[in-house]
């Protein structure tokens, strides 16, 4: 049997010494195949020759009944003994080019890899797919060294071959692995050690077609006023402010007349309404500076902001800022807040030349943090800005803010995830998660 990408999704790997009283390996197996195992790997350490050879034989017709690929690790005689669809093995194991020659070419063969240098060549010898790790700590192989993610993903970058990452993988930590161009995960303990092997191996499926969805994060652009800045309020207040600054109060319901108006009007509106004397040219700056004060001293993150930007950069996601506002005063805000360092660059409507109706600022963005725009995710709480990234194959995290309440039936609709706030940030792993 050949295989393909897919078949690597769930891949389980024996191990004995986790079967319960009176309970046989291939009952085990077999239970993990009616849970969606999609590859299964034999591995024995220390049964003698005819036992390995008896188990292998069965789990064998086991697997062939399910359609599942069934490959043995290390001992390539057993492998071809039983005619098993191939053999996994490791650096100290048979050289990779020696074990394709013995297996021939329609044959499985699978090579362990920790760096760059062991893929590529495993890959050159003859290697179907790599198994990468440990990924995290493991009790399962005393001499497991750990491989950090950004080896993982250079190694996934590296080889034109798929790869499953193995180590210390639970249904718990699967998610931080999303991201990496991975094709599957390799578990032992994760489902041979538990109570209930069916279910077990149902929910590490699930988590492992989310971690190798199409929706990986490779970079994110930011919104500003209304997603990461809690400012949509200011703006509708900014006439109201700047009235009170010259000691006037302001009727009310004033921001909603000036949101419908450019700068030039509302500022002719106030001067004739509130019979001011100040000239429309004082109104206009008057207004410019209480908009700056309010990003200089006053505006504040949106809860969970700050959080979910952390973890961004923790994971090494490349993060820049597209907005409809000044530059100088996003500047100001994020400086002050502690965040500016966060981003690589910050695109305005204004730099750009046109508005967020138009793809022109995520492609920019998506450019300059060297992201495909599948990859790079649109975080937005307009609904306009969102159909139009989406519309240019940007997926969206919808973000819900007061102002654009009336639409957020629709932002659910059209984004990839819909959140009330980016404290969230758990449901968007799921989704996007590295």
């Amino acid at each position: 049997m050949r295989f393909d990408k897919d078949d690597l999704l769930l891949y389980a790997v024996t191990d004995r010494t986790w079967l319960g009283p009176g309970e046989t390996l291939d009952q085990a197996v077999e239970a993990a195949l009616k849970g969606g195992t999609t590859f299964v790997q034999l591995r024995e350490k220390h049964l003698d020759e005819d036992a390995f050879l008896e188990e292998a034989r069965q789990l064998k017709i086991l697997c062939r009944q399910y359609g599942v690929p069934f490959v043995v690790n290390d001992n390539v005689e057993i492998a071809m003994a039983v005619d098993a669809d191939g053999v996994h093995v490791g650096q100290d194991d048979m050289e990779a080019g020696d074990v394709r020659r013995k297996i021939g070419p329609s044959k499985i063969l699978g090579v362990s890899a920790q760096t760059v240098e062991q893929a590529l060549l495993a890959q050159e010898r003859g290697a179907d797919y790599l198994g990468v790790g440990a990924v995290f700590p493991t009790g399962s192989k005393d001499d497991a060294e750990n491989v950090s993610h950004d080896m993982l993903q250079a190694i996934c970058e590296a080889v034109d071959i798929p790869v499953v990452a193995i180590g210390g993988i639970s249904r718990n930590n699967v998610h931080l692995l999303a991201g990496r161009g991975l094709a599957g995960i390799a578990v032992i303990s994760a489902i041979f050690g538990q109570p209930d092997i069916v279910s077990a191996a149902e929910n590490l499926k699930k988590s492992a077609e989310s971690m190798v969805s199409s929706h990986m994060i490779r970079g994110a652009v930011f919104d500003v006023d209304g997603t990461l800045l809690d400012s949509s309020a200011a703006w509708a207040d900014t006439g109201a402010r700047y009235l009170a600054s010259i000691g006037i109060s302001a009727e009310e319901g004033l921001g909603r007349r000036l949101f419908e108006m450019s700068l030039d009007e509302g500022a002719a509106y106030m001067k004739e309404r509130y019979h001011l004397t100040q000239s429309a040219e004082e109104i206009q700056a008057g207004v410019v500076q209480a908009v700056e004060d309010f990003y200089l001293y006053e505006a504040t993150l949106k809860e969970g902001a700050a959080d979910f930007i952390n973890q961004l950069a923790e994971r090494g996601i490349p993060m820049a800022i597209a907005s409809s506002s000044k530059k100088e005063y996003i500047e100001a805000a994020l400086t002050r807040l502690g965040i500016a360092h966060c981003f690589r660059h910050i695109f305005t409507c204004n730099e750009v030349g046109i508005g967020k109706h138009d793809p022109k600022i995520f492609y920019e963005a998506a450019a300059l943090l060297g992201t495909e725009p599948a990859e790079t995710w649109v975080i937005e709480d307009g609904l306009y800005a969102m159909k139009t990234a989406v519309k240019a194959g940007f997926p969206v995290l919808g973000v819900y803010d007061q102002s654009s309440e009336a639409d957020w039936e629709e932002i659910q609709q059209t984004a990839v995830l819909a959140v009330r706030d980016l404290s969230q940030f758990d449901m968007f792993w799921e989704k996007a998660g590295k």
